[in-house]
């Protein structure tokens, strides 16, 4: 019942109700009834007096009051019940101000009951609503001392952030700030700290406070969700407690144990007692609000320095090779010269007497500030600079063979510029649909994280069976310039589920190119991606499946792919470039071959993989086809992300407003779509749209385009670069960039934009696979004959021609994943025809025609989609294009949900 106010229901709680039956009417009357003569006149109890204040006095007459509503709140909660009662309790009070502090006064000490400050937080709300429509019957009432006085009560009793917030401005503290800062400064010295924070923020003052006012104490009182709401609040918070606690980092071991005695605080936080401790709280703090490294320089460098330690010992195990280390080494280092010396120093404590000088050389450190060895080492060194240009053969040492690219260096090809781009574009949207490629190998690259700065991806690696291509995005930039063509890479690779794209614990870099591209909802798993490491385990799981190079004795590891490529190949992957500057401008050629085995390494994994299934008889199609569907990454929202984009300009809409102002129908206008938007031609013809396709072999003709355009009066739409390149021919309005790579989305925008109204009678009143308006209708019977004349004619010689049919074009063409199509999708009813009966007819009657097997225009009837017991419905009707002989069937279900797609309605 809380929250809802039945009249014939009232009953208050026997012991209240008897305390309060001296002042009110009997209790089993309606609160809402207590008007005229029976209602409590909450007047008659002396409340108001300015005399009492909320923190000394409260009548005995309020405190009754305050227990009957209480058991309204216990019966109802926050009802009309509660606001009436309170209304008239305010309405009839000489002061209401003042009674509000006595009512808060009560409820807020009366905590036996739970939730007080709920009640108390519903109360204040209730009152500030009611006196907005009241303020100035009442703003005498409000001076400076009663301001003050509740405000002394906000710090004084255990009342909620929220109330708090409420009764500030229902007294309107904030005219006297500075009165209230001595208020609050006054409550620091009686270690009132969580109630001092909250009310400098509920005045927006908190930063007129220093970290050591109420920061500090909280932390150590084991507070910290109190500093968080305070950190989230102000940003000269954050950066002030970042500097202070940076600099405790390089105080003595005891340096809080000092602070909490001179800040006379008693530590009950076992988080925060020691320099680790402070270092934990400090990394937090910087990561959760993106504070720059530069404002801490104490924690950065320790940092930095166990990231050069980890480099190193990755250096000095073989595990990265020289010139990685000492790239990131100096990315690591900067123009930070304390952290120059630090190097060195470590260098020598390492022993690496090499290296120690080639940074001491290449810093110009001054051989007096060095350690005595390095300066020994010095004197045998004929030439200072020699030492910068000395070749150091660590890595000749290392006898490990490794896998290496099959593939010739001509072959791998680096995009990294718009030129380039143009040429990957054009070049992949002939091979994707005439060279047959069909398996992808991709993969990603990006600066190692060694400190709090997050890495951008740096490059995109896109594998074939005889080209290798990498994109470097910090040379494609800026972002928002190529956002055509990464809407074109995406719709035709990411998006085409004909395609399938391999990678190696993919969500990873799934994460980081949904972060880094400038294009928004990029498709990037369920069908079409498989992760090879996920392939891998499910194939030896349940399969029992061997590798060549596989100990069935030992136990399988899974955690890298050098690790597979090994039991692959014998011959494991060389990781010595994995930590490196990928940024760096332009790659090496040791990072530009190692990124390429990696992409192109797993079309070899695969094609091993496929191999030995077959072999095996392992249903290989269908464990890949499992391990597709089930690859979904977490569908809860990510968290949002404290990130500065070194390269990433923010993705703006590249929609235009529509230059179109008047709602045509289907036949005002005719569409012209490059190949690979084939499936959005389709659906505009069963919108009844005229929809033409541009041949596969004039998709780069651009000149063409526009011309086919200019001479046929047609409309372009398409995307990405092939967008671009007819657009600046042609007039705002005579093209159109679809954004959505979900089917229904692209129709409704290109609805929108040319303001097209597509009516019912339109559905299906065009051919989806030749695009001719011209039917035959038949009956069921009729159909029958057909479809026996056309297989003895197909059983008794070949045939010439024959158009493809439903089934094939669909198994060729159809890359768009997000088409829901049912059985029957492709039989939809068409409108515009002319129907035939199965009566006998005249010689010249179009009937004896198709029961020849052809249409009036002499294409054979495509009868390959239907089957014998179709024609067991006598109602069923067929529809034969006369274009190109292809035939469909009533599917009311299918027209229904195309209609409501399109927002239309049906009976």
């Amino acid at each position: 019942m809380a929250g809802r106010w039945n009249e014939n229901s009232y009953n208050a709680p026997a012991a209240d109700v008897a305390n309060f039956r001296g002042a009110g009417p009997s209790s089993n009357q309606s609160p809402q009834k207590m008007h005229g003569n029976e209602q409590i006149s909450f007047s008659s109890y002396g409340v108001g007096s300015t005399s009492a204040t909320p923190n000394t006095f409260v009548s005995p007459e309020v405190e009754h009051i305050a227990r009957h509503i209480q058991s309204i709140w216990a019966t109802w909660k926050q009802s009309k019940v509660l606001t009436d009662t309170l209304r008239s309790f305010f309405k009839s009070s000489p002061n209401p101000y003042n009674s509000l502090l006595q009512l808060i006064n009560v409820i807020s000490e009366d905590r036996l009951k739970g939730k007080a400050s709920t009640m108390a937080h519903t109360i204040t709300e209730e009152f500030y609503k009611w006196i907005k429509c009241h303020e100035s019957e009442y703003e005498h009432f409000l001076t400076d001392e009663l301001k003050i006085r509740a405000f002394k009560m906000v710090l004084e009793k255990k009342i909620s952030l929220n109330t708090i917030n409420t009764i500030v401005k229902i007294f309107k503290c904030n005219t006297h700030l500075d009165c209230m800062e001595e208020l609050i400064r006054e409550s620091i010295k009686q270690k009132r700290f969580k109630e001092a924070c909250y009310a400098s923020m509920s005045l927006n003052i908190q930063d007129r406070f220093t970290v050591e006012d109420f920061l500090l104490p909280l932390f150590f009182m084991n507070l910290v969700c109190v500093t968080e709401e305070l950190l989230v609040t102000s940003q000269f918070q954050q950066t002030a407690l970042v500097k202070y606690l940076d600099d405790l980092l390089v105080e003595n071991d005891d340096c809080l144990y000092f602070l909490a005695n001179r800040l006379n605080v008693t530590q009950s936080n076992n988080n925060f007692s020691n320099k680790s401790q402070i270092k934990t709280n400090l990394s937090r703090i910087m990561k959760k609000y993106n504070i720059p490294n530069e404002l801490a320089p104490n924690i950065t460098r320790q940092k930095k320095k166990g990231a050069l330690v980890y480099l190193f010992r990755r250096y000095q195990s073989g595990a990265t090779g020289i010139h990685a280390w000492r790239e990131m080494a100096l990315e690591s280092i900067g123009n930070d010269e304390a952290m120059m010396m630090e190097v060195v120093k470590m260098l020598d404590n390492y022993g690496d007497i090499q290296e120690c000088i080639y940074f001491a050389q290449l810093f110009a450190i001054d051989p007096s500030l060095l350690p005595s060895t390095i300066q020994q080492e010095l004197l045998f060194c004929e030439n200072a600079s020699a030492g910068i240009d000395r070749s150091i053969p660590t890595e000749e040492y290392n006898t490990t063979e490794y896998h290496d690219l099959s593939l010739p260096d001509k072959q791998i090809h680096i995009i990294d510029c718009a030129s380039k781009f143009n040429e990957f574009l054009d070049k992949i949207n002939i091979e994707l649909f005439d060279a047959h490629l069909d398996v992808f190998g991709l993969d990603c690259e990006w600066k190692p994280e060694l400190t709090s700065d997050k890495s951008d991806l740096a490059s995109i690696q896109l594998a074939t069976i005889d080209s290798i291509y990498i994109f470097h995005l910090p040379q494609l930039q800026p972002a928002e310039s190529f956002k055509l063509h990464w809407q074109e890479f995406s719709m035709n690779i990411f998006s085409n589920i004909n395609i399938l794209k391999l990678g190696f614990e993919w969500k990873g870099d799934a994460s980081m190119i949904r972060s880094s591209l400038p294009i928004d909802n990029i498709q990037l798993h369920g069908p079409g991606f498989v992760d090879i490491k996920l392939l891998w385990k499910e194939l030896e799981t349940k399969w029992n499946f061997q590798l060549p190079f596989q100990n069935p004795n030992e136990d399988t590891p899974y955690n890298s792919l050098s690790d597979l490529v090994k039991l692959c190949f014998g011959r494991p992957l060389n990781k010595t470039e994995q930590f490196s500057n990928w940024e760096k401008i332009p790659l090496r050629s040791n990072q530009i071959k190692y990124a390429a085995l990696d992409a192109y390494c797993l079309l070899e994994i695969y094609n091993l993989f496929k191999t030995k299934c077959e072999t095996s008889n392992i249903p290989f199609d269908e464990v890949c086809q499992k391990i597709s569907n089930n690859d979904r990454p977490d569908m809860m929202k990510p968290k949002p992300k404290h990130k500065r984009h070194k390269y990433k300009v923010p993705t703006t809409n590249i929609k235009s407003k529509s230059p179109h102002t008047h709602v045509s129908g289907v036949k005002h206008f005719k569409f012209l779509v490059p190949y690979t938007l084939e499936k959005l031609a389709e659906r505009l013809r069963k919108c009844g749209i005229d929809t033409s396709i541009v041949e596969r072999s004039k998709i780069n003709d651009c000149h063409y385009i526009v011309n086919l355009i200019k001479t046929n009066n047609l409309h372009f739409i398409a995307f990405g670069h092939a967008f671009s390149k007819v657009a600046e021919q042609l007039h705002t309005g005579q093209c159109y960039c679809v954004q959505n790579h979900n089917l229904d989305d692209q129709v409704q925008e290109v609805l929108n934009f040319f303001k097209i109204v597509v009516k019912k009678e339109d559905l299906n009143s065009r051919c989806q696979i030749c695009n001719s308006d011209s039917y035959e209708i038949v009956s069921s019977l009729l159909m029958k004959q057909i479809y026996d004349s056309v297989k003895i004619i197909q059983n008794q010689r070949t045939v010439r021609y024959r158009p493809p049919s439903i089934d094939e074009d669909y198994e060729e063409n159809d890359f768009y994943g997000d088409e829901d199509d049912s059985e029957d999708e492709g039989t939809s009813v068409p409108i515009n025809a002319k129907c035939l009966t199965n009566n006998s007819s005249k010689p010249d009657d179009p009937q004896s025609k198709l029961i020849s097997g052809y249409t009036n225009e002499n294409s054979m009837i495509d009868v390959k989609p239907l089957s014998a017991d179709m024609f067991n419905d006598q109602n069923r009707i067929f529809y034969i294009c006369n274009n190109c002989g292809s035939v469909r069937w009533d599917n009311l279900q299918w027209e229904s949900a195309l209609g409501s797609s399109l927002g239309m309605k049906f009976k």
